[in-house]
């Protein structure tokens, strides 16, 4: 699938870098159920990853989320309900055998 959106690496972005925030971990508690809600058929596990995983030390206040799947071309699938979460369908984004799901916010 196309994506819609054009995220070059040589965007200029500012970055932001903020202390360790406790609300991180159940961020992404609570956006992972929502993953598991709508990807429940082929998941296999879903992971906090990224410096905000780490408690503790600086970050960028994005939380990163890793899902593993039983069959990576079924993901395209469930597109449409992960766009109803704010996700954005990129594809492999360059990585073969990866689909990256991007949201803004």
């Amino acid at each position: 699938m196309k994506s819609k959106r054009n995220i070059s690496k040589t965007d200029k972005r500012r970055v932001e870098v903020v202390s360790y925030n406790s609300n991180w971990k159940k961020m992404y508690k609570e956006e992972s159920e929502k993953i598991k809600n709508i990807l429940n058929d082929i998941i296999i596990d879903i992971h906090h990853i990224g410096s905000t995983a780490i408690p503790g030390i600086k970050a960028k206040p994005v939380i990163d989320v890793l899902v593993e799947v039983k069959d990576i071309e079924g993901v395209d699938q469930y597109n449409h309900k992960m766009e109803k979460l704010g996700y954005e369908a990129m594809g492999e984004y360059g990585i073969p055998k990866r689909i990256f799901n991007y949201s803004p916010g």
